[in-house]
């Protein structure tokens, strides 16, 4: 390729069969994704199989997809089939609490405090306001949501069946040949071998500390749910604290899966004080620990000021939703290692 009209129709041939290639995948996009995604999150336990087999890359990977599938997609499952099929059941039966059962005290206090203060905020509230009426008008509303949209979610479910099942082959792949994909694509970059070997170790570093992160906020947050469950008189509360080191490795929603259904269970069953105070804990120490631990914890692996991680971590959260705390991190990293690159080679 040494004349410029052979490498320009080299170059636009190359990047039509990527845009092509890029079309084809794109149903399989998410899978690939999220199982890129956990593959990250769990090399290191790749990499310990690894050791144990000596060196058989396709077990270890058979070995971790096995393990993370039982320890972190079934419960996940699980929880979200339990909660889609008692749905219309649960607002059912909190519409019959709240007219005539547990909740009718409760409502009928609540009712007597705003009809008090309804003189004071005339303006927006008025004074024939039922709060009893209000609440049955939310609950219908959801429930005939629900009912209208129960095809969509049975077609959903099905289609999220496929898509876990893709992603778990995903994953095996991703897992044995990961490496030298990774390989392939850091040798295409047009940088230095020393400026590659930089980038590829704040990678490493990134998503080891990431792991390290996730695996200690899972443990605190297993903990703090634990003690507030014991404190709420639920039930095996260390049995459920370490359902929830498992559940809350699950990032952003692993928290509120454990204790919002508790707190609605607490409230159902008529402990409404204990039922806002699991979900006021939950909320307000259980979530927001993920704040402050896992920014600490990685950042003895990157070595990045702390606050610059937590802004990486809830930025990239909040722009990519779960994945974006894997990306932000990275990305806030990344750039810091390009700027050093450039002050040294180019100031």
């Amino acid at each position: 390729m040494e004349n410029r009209p052979t490498k320009i129709a080299f170059i636009i041939l190359f990047l039509v069969l990527i845009v092509a290639f890029a079309r084809i995948l794109k149903p399989f996009f998410i899978p690939a994704f999220l199982g890129l995604l956990i593959v990250i999150i769990f090399n290191p336990i790749y990499g310990l199989f690894l050791r144990l087999v000596g060196g058989k890359r396709y077990l270890a990977s058979f070995f971790t997809t096995i393990l993370v599938s039982l320890c972190i997609i079934t419960p996940f499952a699980i929880i979200v089939g339990i909660i889609m099929a008692n749905m219309n059941s649960v607002i059912h039966y909190i519409s019959i609490q709240l007219q005539s059962g547990e909740f009718s005290g409760v409502v009928d206090q609540a009712n007597l405090w705003v009809a008090a203060k309804a003189s004071e905020y005339s303006d927006w509230l008025p004074s024939d306001f039922n709060l009893r009426a209000e609440l049955l008008v939310v609950l219908a509303s959801l429930s005939k949501v629900f009912y209208q949209y129960s095809p969509r979610v049975v077609a959903a479910t099905a289609s999220m069946i496929s898509g876990v099942f893709l992603m778990v082959i995903f994953m095996f792949a991703l897992f044995a040949q990961g490496p030298n994909i990774y390989r392939t694509i850091i040798s295409l970059t047009p940088l230095k071998d020393e400026h590659k070997d930089i980038l590829s170790e704040e990678i490493r570093r990134v998503i080891s500390g990431t792991f390290l992160g996730m695996v200690a906020t899972a443990i605190a947050q297993g903990i703090l749910i634990g003690i507030g469950f014991a404190i709420a008189g639920i039930s095996n509360p260390v049995v459920w604290g370490l359902v929830a080191i498992g559940v809350t490795m699950i990032p952003v929603v692993g928290g509120p899966l454990m204790y919002v259904p508790a707190a609605i269970g607490l409230i159902i069953t008529g402990d409404v004080g204990w039922g806002i105070f699991i979900l006021v804990y939950g909320i307000g120490l259980v979530s927001m620990a993920d704040n402050f631990i896992k920014p600490l914890v990685m950042r003895g692996a990157v070595h990045v000021n702390p606050l610059l991680l937590a802004l990486c971590l809830v930025g990239g959260g909040l722009w990519l939703g779960p994945v974006g705390i894997i990306i932000g991190p990275l990305v806030g990293v990344l750039l810091l290692s390009m700027i050093d690159i450039y002050q040294r080679e180019f100031t």
